[in-house]
C-alpha cells in the first residue's frame, strides 16, 4: 500500500506539483492576510485588485460576455498587446517563498503588475503556492459585456484545486471535477441554480500532450454529465500540472451579498458541520506513514472510520450541490426589486478550507461583531486530537455545502427547513452583535480545534468587548 502510495506522489511532483504540502494548513491557498498584506504594499498599478471569492456582471438580454485570456509569467511577464477590456478575474501560483511572506508577494505582485498600462479593476482573484519557481504564472481572464437590457446578474468566480486524491494518478478525472465542482459551488451560493445557464472556462495544464489529452477528455464527461456548457482555451503551456477554472451563471434575482445591510440581531447559519478536509489529511497522513495509523488507532480513532470519512468528502468535493443554489434563489428577491429583511437572505459567505476564519471575513465585509455561541464540527473528538497533535493547523477547515448565512430569524427558520429538505445539516451558530467594527467573539474554545495562537488572535475578540 505504501509503495503505491509514494509512486503516486512522485510522479506528481515530476509533473511540478506537490500534492503533500497542503496537509498541515489543510489548504494550498495563499492566506488572506498575506495576499491583503501584500497588495496594500503594492502601489501605482493600473491593474487595480480587490481581492474578492467573486465579481458580478450584468446579466444582458440575449447576449453573453465574451472572455479574453492571457496568461503571463509571474517573474517575467512579457506583454505584447494589451486587452483593451477594463475587469478581469485573476489566478496567480506563487513560488512558496514568496505566497507565504507578505514583503516578498508584495514584491512580486508588484514586478508583475508594474508592466501593464491599461486600467483594469480586478476583484475575483486565486492565488495558490507552489513549490516550483517555473510553475509560476500569472492568468488573466478579461469578461467583456454588450450593450442590452438588463435583466439580471451574472456573476464569476476563479477556482484552483487545492485538496485531492493522492491515490489516484495526476490525470484521473477527479482532480478536474474538484476544480469544477468548486467554482460551480460558489455560483449556487450566489443564487445561480440552473444547470442551463452556467458556463465553465476551465484552467489546467501538464508536461504531455498525452495527459494533457486525458485531461480534456475528462471535462468533456464532466460538463456532459451535467449537461454543462464549456469551453476551453487550450493549457496553459508552461508545463506544469495544474487543474482550475473560471466560470460564470446568470440570475434573475437580486444577489444575496448586501453585507452593508446586514441589521444587529440577525442570526447566523452554517448550511453544514464546519471540518470535512480532516479526514481527507489524516488519511493521507496514514498512508504515507503506517506509524500515523498506530497513533490513531492508540487514540481510540479507528484507520477505518477515517477512510468512509475521507470518500465521502472525495465525493462531496467533486458532485456539485445544484439544489443549494435553488434553495438561496427561493429568498432572492427579483431583480431590480428591494430587500426584505423578514422575507429575503441578506447575505451568504463560503467556508471552504478557511473553516472557522471564514466568520472572520464575513465580519469585516459586514463591518460588525460576531457573536458565535455554537460551533458544529464533524468528528469532533478526531477533531480535537488531530489538533492537540499538531497534525492539521486548522480542523475545522470544510468541504463543500459547508457555507455561512445571514437572515432575519423567521426567514433563518424558513432556509433551514429547506435545507434539512435536501441533506444539507444547517444549524444557527451565532448572531450579529453590534455594527460598527469586524471581530468575531466565541462562547465557547476553539482552540481545541485551531493550533495557531497567532491567527486565533487576529481573528477572536474577547466577548466582554460586546457588553
Amino acid at each position: 500500500m505504501s509503495d503505491n502510495f509514494w509512486e503516486h506522489v512522485n510522479q506528481y511532483r515530476k509533473l511540478g506539483f506537490d500534492p503533500l504540502r497542503w496537509i498541515p494548513t489543510c489548504s494550498n491557498e495563499v492566506d488572506n492576510h498575506i495576499m491583503k498584506s501584500a497588495l496594500a504594499d503594492t502601489k501605482r498599478s493600473s491593474i487595480k485588485i480587490s481581492p474578492s471569492w467573486f465579481d458580478s456582471f450584468y446579466h444582458i438580454d440575449g447576449k453573453m460576455p465574451e472572455l479574453t485570456r492571457r496568461v503571463y509569467s509571474l517573474t517575467n511577464p512579457v506583454v505584447d498587446k494589451e486587452v483593451e477590456v477594463k475587469r478581469a478575474l485573476a489566478i496567480f501560483r506563487v513560488h512558496t517563498g514568496a505566497g507565504e511572506y507578505a514583503p516578498l508577494l508584495s514584491e512580486s505582485l508588484q514586478n508583475f503588475l508594474k508592466v501593464f498600462s491599461t486600467k483594469v479593476s480586478v476583484s475575483c482573484v486565486s492565488a495558490v503556492l507552489t513549490e516550483h519557481p517555473e510553475a509560476q504564472f500569472g492568468m488573466l481572464d478579461y469578461i467583456e459585456l454588450h450593450r442590452g437590457d438588463k435583466v439580471g446578474y451574472m456573476p464569476c468566480v476563479t477556482s484552483a484545486t487545492q485538496v485531492t486524491d493522492v491515490t489516484r494518478a495526476p490525470d484521473a478525472d477527479v482532480h478536474s471535477n474538484i476544480a469544477m465542482t468548486s467554482a460551480i459551488e460558489l455560483l449556487n451560493l450566489l443564487g445561480c441554480g440552473m444547470p442551463s445557464s452556467f458556463r465553465l472556462f476551465p484552467v489546467y495544464d501538464a508536461p504531455s500532450e498525452e495527459i494533457l489529452d486525458r485531461i480534456r477528455s475528462n471535462l468533456d464527461v464532466f460538463t456532459s454529465r451535467y449537461n454543462l456548457a464549456m469551453e476551453d482555451y487550450s493549457s496553459l503551456k508552461i508545463g506544469k500540472l495544474f487543474y482550475g477554472t473560471t466560470a460564470m451563471a446568470s440570475t434573475t434575482k437580486e444577489m444575496p451579498t448586501r453585507y452593508d445591510q446586514i441589521e444587529q440581531g440577525m442570526e447566523i447559519i452554517v448550511t453544514n458541520k464546519f471540518g470535512g478536509l480532516l479526514a481527507l489529511n489524516l488519511y493521507t497522513l496514514g498512508r504515507m506513514d503506517s506509524e500515523n495509523i498506530i497513533k490513531y488507532e492508540q487514540n481510540e480513532v479507528s484507520f477505518a472510520s477515517i477512510s468512509e470519512a475521507r470518500d465521502e468528502a472525495i465525493k462531496n468535493l467533486s458532485e456539485p450541490h445544484f439544489a443549494l443554489g435553488k434553495i438561496i434563489t427561493k429568498y432572492c428577491p427579483d431583480f431590480g426589486a428591494p430587500f426584505d429583511k423578514n422575507a429575503h437572505i441578506m447575505a451568504v459567505h463560503p467556508v471552504g478550507s478557511q473553516g472557522v476564519f471564514a466568520l472572520g471575513s464575513l465580519a469585516e465585509l459586514a463591518n460588525s461583531h460576531l457573536l458565535v455561541n455554537e460551533l458544529p464540527v464533524r468528528n469532533e473528538e478526531i477533531a480535537r486530537f488531530a489538533t492537540k497533535e499538531f497534525l492539521v493547523e486548522n480542523a475545522t477547515a470544510s468541504v463543500n455545502g459547508c457555507h455561512l448565512i445571514v437572515a432575519a430569524r423567521d426567514v433563518a427558520s424558513l432556509v433551514i427547513e429547506d435545507l434539512k429538505k435536501h441533506n444539507f445539516a444547517p444549524e444557527r451558530i451565532g448572531v450579529v452583535a453590534k455594527k460598527g467594527a469586524a471581530s468575531v467573539a466565541f462562547a465557547k474554545d476553539i482552540s481545541q480545534f485551531v493550533a495557531s495562537k497567532a491567527k486565533l488572535a487576529r481573528l477572536t475578540t474577547s466577548p466582554a468587548t460586546l457588553q
